[in-house]
Formats: structure tokens, sequence, C-alpha cells
């Protein structure tokens, strides 16, 4: 590959990367519109954002195996094919259960465009430029949660919801054309098989993980069959998805990947970032167009400030590392979380807007320290064979995070919503008011906000298990 392909194939990552993360986020600021159209409340926002991200979150793992069946210079086109595709199937959904189905699609091909961009840009670029590839990487990704809300916002407010997802068809082409320089003969596997049963088993555990943590809370689960069912599915699921793994020639998972101490630190730790953080990307519209009656455009602004911020937070975080101890980097990571959280926690209306930005670019700035350290630690010590699939496990993992943290957080969001609304005065028949529905709604997003600041500062201090120095390969990687 020539320097002009490079930066060509470079730049076709990039930015499939950012449309991938910013399809994630570009809906939440249509949903009131989308819910009210299509007929359903909180509950088909939850199922739209999350049907998505647990299609993402099953492709994922079986990124390795479709890149040694088929070659990723076939296999990203194709992916990017499928999502755009979809995309342009969520625009005309007629109904609540038919977007739900098409968001499930277009995770579909969203799930495979994440790891295997990732294990691309580690592929065609040299070992001493990873950790900056990386944080460039990063930052596409913030570019995402940037121009998505804004830019959903913008078209939900002149047009319609629909047109939020027509706008990735023009982007998906530029990404198909510029992906025209790679080639990949040499990772192909001919006749390698793939196990139906196991995706399946996949499949089936992260759907019940969701609907356990979507309608778990605020529940007797000792008392309720059906979360007791739908617990013990995913956790025999999970068991006859590790057995037959071990069993069978295919493997959706690489399990010798988590032997790598660091891999597996970093592997936790991207689960748990990444919910914290895209439940805060995603309640905060949402939190602006409802008790605080923002408009569409105006709520997705909310977010610019604090993807802006990240980005360079983490561009600059791509080049201290190699200078600062990770410690360092992850233990002020954490710490600049749970603040900025518990900064949201405390929002009130009378200047709610100076509140949502000053917590969200605190907890922004946290965040930046985190995913470039945890990519970097995650992937330094692995060899290049196992890149592939460790991406697809980092990736599952990520995804997993989204969605396991917009599923538990939604469904805290509803037993809060109702608890402050009897103690705010609603009950005994009498219909609430717009304004106490809004102080309850309100009291909610906060309550939420301050459970996940401490979650944030719960897990805080097992960044000691990282390293304060590194080898002498890794030194040679970053040098």
């Amino acid at each position: 590959m020539n320097p002009l392909q490079r930066r060509c194939v470079t730049a076709g990552l990039m930015i499939a990367t950012a449309i991938q993360v910013a399809d994630a986020l570009i809906a939440n600021v249509a949903l009131p519109q989308l819910e009210k159209d299509l007929g359903g409340g909180i509950e088909l926002g939850a199922w739209i954002m999350t049907s998505y991200l647990c299609a993402t979150a099953v492709m994922a793992p079986l990124t390795g195996w479709l890149r040694r069946r088929y070659g990723a210079a076939r296999l990203f086109p194709a992916a990017v094919s499928v999502f755009i595709t979809a995309s342009l199937l969520c625009a005309v959904a007629p109904s609540g259960p038919i977007m739900i189905l098409f968001r499930i699609l277009q995770g579909g091909g969203a799930g495979v465009i994440l790891p295997l961009a990732q294990a691309i840009l580690l592929d065609i670029h040299p070992p001493e430029r990873h950790g900056r590839v990386m944080a460039i990487w990063g930052a596409a990704l913030m570019v995402g949660p940037i121009l998505g809300p804004l830019l959903g916002g913008i078209i939900t407010d002149l047009a319609s919801w629909r047109g939020i997802f027509a706008i990735n068809l023009p982007l998906g082409a530029l990404v198909i054309a510029l992906m025209r320089g790679l080639r990949d003969r040499s990772d192909r596997t001919a006749r390698t098989p793939i196990d139906g049963v196991s995706v399946l088993l996949l499949a089936v555990a992260v759907g019940a993980l969701e609907l356990t943590l979507e309608r778990g809370v605020g529940r007797p689960w000792l008392q309720s069959p059906e979360l007791a069912s739908e617990a013990s599915v995913t956790i025999l699921a999970l068991v006859l998805l590790a057995i037959r793994s071990n069993r069978s020639g295919f493997s959706i998972f690489r399990l010798d990947v988590f032997k790598d101490l660091s891999f597996a630190g970093a592997a936790f730790y991207n689960f748990m970032t990444s919910a914290l953080v895209f439940v805060a990307i995603l309640f905060l519209p949402a939190l602006a167009q409802g008790p605080l009656s923002y408009s569409a455009t105006l709520a997705g602004f909310t977010i610019v400030p604090r993807a802006i911020l990240m980005t360079l937070i983490m561009l600059l975080v791509g080049r201290l590392i190699g200078r600062v101890s990770y410690r360092i980097l992850l233990g002020a990571g954490w710490v600049l979380m749970a603040a900025g959280l518990a900064i949201l926690a405390r929002i009130e209306p009378a200047h709610a807007l100076a509140w949502m930005l000053t917590g969200s670019m605190v907890q922004a700035i946290g965040a930046g320290l985190l995913f470039t350290p945890h990519s970097t630690l995650a992937f330094s010590t692995l060899s290049p064979a196992q890149r592939t699939d460790a991406a697809g496990v980092y990736s599952l993992l990520r995804q997993l995070g989204f969605a396991s943290g917009v599923a538990l957080m939604s469904a805290v969001l509803r037993v809060r919503l109702d608890e402050n609304s009897l103690a705010f005065g609603a009950g005994g028949g009498v219909p609430p008011t717009e304004a106490l529905v809004n102080a309850a709604l309100l009291s909610a997003y906060a309550d939420c906000f301050g459970i996940m600041a401490m979650a944030a500062i719960a897990v805080s201090p097992g960044v000691l298990i990282f390293r304060t120095t590194r080898s002498s390969e890794e030194n040679e990687v970053f040098r």
C-alpha cells in the first residue's frame, strides 16, 4: 500500500468509525418526535437505542471469523453497505416494531465496522505509530457525539426525524470509495467453518441480559418468575456458549486474550467507561427536551462542547502516553469522571444549562484521560494474530457497556420517576400537573447521575493493577 492509499484508507476508516458512533446518538434528540409519530413512550425509545447496541454487541466478536473467511477488503465495504441500507429502511419505518427490526439490522452492520476498523488501522501502520493512531481513532469516536446530536436536532427541527437516517447514504458511499486501496488476500482462510448454534447462544445471552437489566430495577427478583427466567436464560446461554466453544472448531470468543492481564483489566474498564459516558450522552439531550423544555437543536448542542473537549483531551493523551504513568492518567480520569457526574446530579432549573455544560465537560475531561490508555494497554502486549479477535471482544464489551448502561439506567429512571411523583404530591386519583411531572423527572435524572458518580468512585482503585512502567517491547512500540 503506497502512502496515498494508506491515507485514503485511514480516512475511510475514521469516517466510518464516526458515523457508526453517531448513529447510536443521532436518534437520541429525535426520540420525542419519533415516539409521538410511531406511538410509544420511554420504553420505545429505550428499545430503539438498545436494539441497535445489542445487535452490534452480537456481531462484534464475529468480526475475526468474518475477516478470516472473506478478507477485510471485501468485509469492510460489505458491512458499510448493510449499515447504510438499514439506515434507509429506518428512514421509512411505518411503526415502532418495524423500526426496532431495522435498527437490529443496522446494528448488525455497525457491529463489524468498529472492531474491523481498529484492527485494520493497526495492520496498515507501523508499530511505532500505534499509540498516535489509536489516539486519532479514539478522537474519531468522539466526532460522532459532536456532530450526531447536533445534526439530529437541526434535521429534526427543520424537517423530520426520518432525515437523520437518510444522511448515512452519502457518507457511507464516500467510505466505500476511500477503501478501494485496501488489499488483504493474505488474511483469508478458505472454508473456515462457523458454528451457528454458538452465534444463536450469544444472541440469546445478550438479549436476555438486556431484558433482565431493563425490567429488573425496582422489582423483587426472588419473587418474579419473569426476572428469574430471564436471568437463568442469560447464565445458561453463556455457560453453553463457553462449553461449546471449547469443543467446537470455531469459537466466537478467543478466551486466550484474557490471559493477558493488561487486556483483561483494560477490557473491564472499557465496559465501565463506555456505560457511564454513553448514558450521560443519552440522558443530557433527553433531560434538556423533557423537564427543561429546550428545543431539539439546543438539546443537541448540549453534547457538542463535551465532545470537542473530549476529542482534544484524547489527542493530548496520545502524546502523553510513554511520558506519564498509566496510573496517573487513569486515576485522574476516574476522579474527574465521578466529579462531573456529581455536578450533573445537582442540576437545578434556575441555572440548568450552566450546570449541564460544567458537569458534562468535567466528565468529558475524565473520559478523555481514560479511553486512549485503555485501548493502548489492551493491545500493547497482544500478538498481531490476536488483534482482530481481541478487537472484536473489546468492541463487544464496549457495546455491552453502552447497551447495559442504557437498559439499567433507563429502568432506574422510570422507578425514580414514579417514586418522585408520589413524593411530590401526585396520586389519589388527581392528574399530575405539567410542573409536577417536570420536577419529578428532573429529580429522577439527578438521582441517576448520582448513582453513576458512585459507580465511578467504586471502580477507581482498580487502576492499580496496571503497571507504572512498561516492558522494553512496549517502549519500542511507543518510542
